[in-house]
């Protein structure tokens, strides 16, 4: 303890499933403080005088892994093509409220080694369809799109925004059926590369780069958190290489020549980078909400 008396009696952390439920217990008085709360409650809270809202700084992505060893997503040209036909900015617009920013790349701009020359796959149609015309591919193909059963901070409803993206797959020939399970078993058999196309994202434990890349994209990390199974005889020399100095420099340099090759490579449709929201008594003082998610709450206190 870092000195003087704590100001808190003691911290209680209760499990609520759903995101309304949630807030049905803030407005009701048994909670002081709820993580998950809908963009579209927003407004509600915010003209609500005995509520406050609390931004976490963005520090994930939100994605749909594209499986690398599946059926017509082997072919590099058809997972660049399934990136250029999702519309992210109305995916941030639909269900975000504004408070996200399209991803480029796999990790947040505010990450060391973070590569702002990469440019994204802007949304065209017709350039997807080109590209799945060269790669044999002219009349479309059948996937699955699994939609992950559970709210998270980069991933407000999963089978919403699974809905989004199969329509804008829809316009350029792609059908894709979609497809949940419990979240442990989705996780599971992900892991396992049973999934074709799958939602999912990445809230990091450090602020280091390394521990979106290579936990993520490392061919070491198939079977763990490479759950889209890509592999890149390239990227794994560079991410080794940069995990293996302490050359601050030297590291950015190597993070920003592995995202090049990821984003030519496309293993994954980078969807979003979320500003998550939580919302709070207006008792409540002294609330800062970290970008791990792992919340200090040594200065919090409660107000009459």
């Amino acid at each position: 303890w870092k000195e003087g008396l704590p100001k808190l009696d003691s911290v209680i952390y209760k499990v609520i499933p759903e995101n309304s439920a949630r807030l049905n217990a803030l407005n009701a008085g048994e909670v002081d403080i709820i993580e998950g709360v809908n963009y579209s409650d927003l407004p509600s809270i915010e003209s609500n005088e005995n509520l406050q809202v609390f931004q976490r700084p963005s520090l994930n992505v939100a994605y749909l892994g594209l499986t690398a060893t599946r059926g017509p997503l082997k072919d590099k040209l058809v997972r660049q093509a399934l990136n250029y036909a999702v519309d992210k900015s109305n995916i941030i617009d639909q269900f975000y409220m504004g408070s996200a920013e399209p991803a480029i790349n796999p990790m947040p701009p505010v990450v060391a080694g973070y590569n702002d020359e990469v440019e994204d796959y802007p949304y065209d149609p017709e350039k997807a369809k080109e590209l799945l015309k060269e790669a044999g591919y002219e009349n479309g193909f059948e996937i699955e799109l699994w939609a992950m059963p559970v709210t998270r901070p980069y991933m407000p409803d999963g089978p919403k925004v699974a809905e989004a993206i199969q329509a804008d797959f829809e316009k350029i020939g792609v059908k894709s059926k979609i497809v949940t399970y419990e979240w442990a078993t989705y996780l599971d058999k992900a892991r396992l590369g049973e999934a074709d196309t799958f939602l999912l994202g990445w809230t990091g434990d450090n602020g280091d780069a390394d521990n979106f890349l290579y936990v993520l994209l490392d061919e070491d990390s198939i079977g763990s958190n490479n759950y889209s199974y890509y592999k890149n005889p390239q990227v794994h020399d560079l991410l080794v290489k940069a995990r293996s100095t302490v050359d601050e420099a030297e590291r950015d340099k190597l993070y920003k020549e592995a995202q090049v090759l990821i984003k030519e490579d496309a293993p994954w449709i980078p969807l979003v980078h979320s500003n998550p929201v939580l919302a709070g008594s207006s008792k409540v003082k002294n609330f800062v909400a970290h970008p791990t998610g792992s919340d200090w709450m040594d200065e919090v206190e409660i107000t009459e």
